[in-house]
């Protein structure tokens, strides 16, 4: 087909590759979610136990964030320190995987804040479900069974102190009796930077949501989520739980061994399939059994540089087949310059555009209107979304995020 060349062709072509370009920047829908962008928060449900006594939650959206607050508990001895929650009821959920982003939480007030599943009997007293949480000051992640409206067991938990200028995502696996909470950075969807896992059999099924609870009674909430969502989910794979040097680490001494965690889920590791690489070569491993899977163990001969970034690679077989999962850590490398990418379909194998102009102080590439591509992205090692599409004389400029 010959390429349109009049300029009301070009302007024509140009509204149509707009309108294909802002349809690829809508993420997929899954059973339930929420990105905020819309500045509010229809149809959730706010959990607020404490409203009646004047101390009630509050819930809002700005710049994209969750931000869920509250005062201090107005009589702690008889209610309880503070919490409150915000939680999507139209869904319940067996089998589910929940997950939030967190960032920008209150450094000054003992709180804990996170995930909360298989919730149900909401209320003053009556609260029930499993919450996978992080304590802002002793830097502890728990799971927690939560039976009138009390933690009344820890499922697991080990410390992992955050950064709270920096962003996480928080995952919450619900499978029969698995419970099992990832943690990851905002740059690696593959490996966890930590988890927590165990077993509990008292409920099965509930809503889910976020929610904070203070863990001293003179100290209110306040915590920011974002990019929630919770769907349904599969069998869950054996997987890896953490890695040390953990994703994007960057040690301050030589690097003399390289551990990571593997846990048997509801399928489980053939440990004879295990293979590990540093840096692209094979990496011998002592392999010991954990409570939940495995645990491999690289002591290299000499230590590794920590001002030197190295990747890692593992992989393995359980009874769905193979996986294998990679992270970088040790100095960070050089971020990679975006390079525009296309395709003639929506399902083809993008390719990069080699006549695209890409001006980073704008975040802006601009491109001629002509060719077939109709599908564009940015590809980088970040998620990027497109903000503005505008016809410039016989070019075609897109900004992006």
């Amino acid at each position: 087909m010959k390429t349109p060349t009049h300029p009301r062709a070009l302007r024509s072509l140009a509204t149509r590759v707009s309108l294909l370009v802002a349809l690829c920047a809508v993420p997929m829908l899954l059973a339930q979610s929420d990105d905020f962008e819309d500045g509010n928060d229809t149809g959730w449900s706010h959990y607020q136990p404490l409203k009646d006594f004047g101390a009630g939650g509050v819930f809002g959206v700005s710049g994209g964030l969750y931000r869920l607050s509250a005062p201090a508990s107005p009589a702690p001895e008889l209610l309880g320190p503070q919490r409150i929650g915000s939680l999507r009821p139209e869904k319940t959920y067996r089998r589910a995987r929940v997950q939030a982003e967190i960032t920008g939480w209150r450094t000054d007030i003992n709180q804990a804040f996170g995930l909360i599943g298989r919730a149900a009997k909401l209320g003053l007293g009556t609260t029930e479900g499993y919450t996978y949480n992080y304590n802002s000051v002793s830097g502890f992640h728990q799971i927690n069974l939560v039976q009138g409206e009390q933690a009344t067991r820890q499922v697991n938990e080990s410390p992992f102190p955050l950064n709270p200028a920096h962003r996480y995502r928080m995952v919450f696996l619900m499978a029969e009796r698995i419970l099992v909470g990832h943690l990851y950075s905002s740059t690696n969807a593959s490996i966890p930077l930590h988890s927590v896992a165990g077993m509990d059999e008292n409920f099965e099924q509930g809503i889910s949501g976020v929610f904070a609870f203070a863990l001293t009674a003179e100290h209110g909430l306040d915590t920011r989520f974002d990019n929630y969502s919770a769907e349904a989910v599969g069998t869950l794979r054996a997987t890896v739980l953490d890695a040390s040097p953990a994703v994007g680490e960057s040690p301050s001494e030589d690097i003399a061994s390289v551990n990571v965690r593997l846990a048997d889920l509801e399928t489980s590791v053939v440990p004879e399939t295990i293979r590990l690489e540093i840096d692209g070569k094979s990496a011998a491993f002592d392999l010991s059994e954990e409570p939940m899977g495995h645990r491999v163990v690289h002591t290299p001969a000499k230590p590794l540089d920590p001002k030197a970034a190295h990747r890692a690679r593992i992989s393995f077989d359980d009874e769905s087949g193979p996986q294998s999962f990679e992270w970088i850590f040790g100095a960070p490398a050089a971020p990679a310059a975006p390079v525009l990418l296309s395709s003639d379909t929506l399902g083809g194998t993008p390719a990069s555009v080699v006549d695209a102009k890409h001006d980073p102080g704008t975040r802006t590439f601009r491109v001629p209107l002509s060719g077939s591509a109709r599908f564009f992205r940015v590809g980088d090692t970040r998620a990027r979304r497109w903000n503005r599409f505008v016809i410039e004389g016989d070019q075609l400029a897109m900004t992006y995020e």
